[in-house]
């Protein structure tokens, strides 16, 4: 056991745990002690895996002795107020993504953070993709010249997986959801300052609250342009377009996209909500076993629910980053730089990513000193291109940012 553990504490046993919580649980630096739910399953379940404490509020849980440090994990509507519950009893925090709904919540959070003295990091996982990662040093580097414009688009089945109607609408479908993904990617890429947003969002399956796909084109402060596509309808797979391989590194099934679409569209009539919420609720922490496979109607839990599948580096959609001596793209297992002689590959090494590298950056922050590169300034300037991406929407007109910070790399 190291010297030196971060004592954790989850608040929100919901999906999402049943993946996290194994992944945290296994650093030998983390030890998770407490967690808070109203599922009393939960709990219990919760209690036998872990015996630490188990709490009927995130509130009480956040003012345990025994808690260094809060996982929220909440639904995104309460991403704000438990973050600041945590840190105004000094605890640090990890807050999933969205950071929060608004850039006002946002502000509140960060201000806190600074008056208490604690450490905020907000939970943008694939920014520590070592493909990400090695593309953000060759840029940096300025071995291919200065960077010009940055491309991305991810079309998959996120609108038809079984999210109760709630959830979507919260999470304005994909854009607060899985748009921060993109976002955090291309930030980091163009070197964080985007002086301005103009998007189009879309709502396009009347069966579904939320926006399920959106096309952004935005400009940094330096002038270099990037667009994001992002389509959750089912429909075009963008795996096709890097060897089958999914999210988490693992193989795809080239109908995953059908299997889900028709999993979805067989729940019609009124029972169709309910069906959704006791389907969800099979992937609940305490629910059923962690890390079993496909249950109910067809539809597979989320890729990459075992760091143990994976095969190769994770993806997100296809993403080009273009430089005046080369672009850049993502292998199978590294990076390809198309130059001005060859193209070249760069194998890399698997590495720690997802959560448990978020986890990792915290306890380096608090133990050792180390400077975060996802603290919640970072995530606030996420979060508005996404709001942008709504607003410029909403107003059809290019959106000015204001809360914008510059990449702080970070090795």
């Amino acid at each position: 056991m190291p010297e030196k553990v971060l004592r954790l504490g989850f608040a929100g046993l919901g999906e999402a745990a049943t993946r996290v919580l194994p992944e945290i649980a296994a650093l030998p630096y983390i030890k998770v002690t407490a967690a808070a739910d109203l599922r009393k399953n939960a709990l219990e379940t919760f209690r036998q895996d872990f015996q630490g404490e188990a709490h009927e509020s995130v509130e009480h849980l956040c003012q345990s002795p025994n808690v260094d440090a809060v996982y929220v994990a909440t639904p995104h509507e309460l991403h704000a107020q438990h973050t600041l519950m945590a840190l105004r009893n000094r605890k640090h925090v990890i807050v999933e993504k969205p950071m929060a709904l608004t850039l006002e919540e946002c502000e509140e959070m960060n201000s806190a953070a600074d008056q208490y003295g604690v450490k905020l990091l907000c939970g943008h996982t694939k920014s520590f993709d070592p493909p990400i990662r090695k593309m953000r040093e060759i840029i940096s580097s300025g071995e291919l010249g200065k960077l010009c414009m940055i491309h991305t688009w991810n079309f998959n089945d996120f609108m038809v997986r079984p999210y109760p109607d709630h959830e979507l609408a919260m999470s304005r479908g994909v854009v607060l959801n899985q748009g921060p993904h993109q976002v955090d990617i291309v930030r980091l890429l163009g070197g964080g300052m985007v002086k301005s947003v103009r998007a189009m969002a879309g709502k396009w399956d009347s069966t579904r609250p939320g926006e399920g796909a959106y096309a952004c084109y935005l400009e940094f402060e330096n002038g270099v342009p990037a667009t994001m596509v992002y389509s959750g309808y089912g429909f075009f797979d963008t795996s096709e377009l890097h060897w089958w391989i999914g999210e988490g590194g693992q193989v795809r099934d080239p109908d995953a996209n059908v299997k889900a679409r028709r999993s979805y569209y067989s729940l019609r009539g009124p029972e169709r909500g309910k069906t959704i919420e006791a389907f969800k609720e099979q992937l609940r922490y305490g629910a059923r076993e962690l890390d079993r496979g496909p249950i109910g109607h067809g539809w597979e839990l989320n890729e990459g629910r075992s760091e143990n599948r994976r095969r190769h580096q994770k993806f997100f959609g296809p993403l080009i980053a273009t430089c005046e001596k080369g672009d850049l793209r993502q292998s199978q297992d590294g990076i390809l730089i198309y130059g001005e002689e060859e193209i070249k590959e760069i194998p890399l090494a698997q590495a720690m990513v997802g959560r448990q590298a978020e986890v990792t950056e915290l306890y380096e922050a608090v133990m050792n000193g180390r400077p975060m590169f996802h603290d919640g300034r970072w995530g606030e300037a996420t979060l508005e291109v996404c709001l942008a991406i709504l607003q410029s929407t909403a107003e059809r007109r290019e959106v000015y940012l204001s809360h914008q910070v510059p990449v702080m790399d970070v090795n």
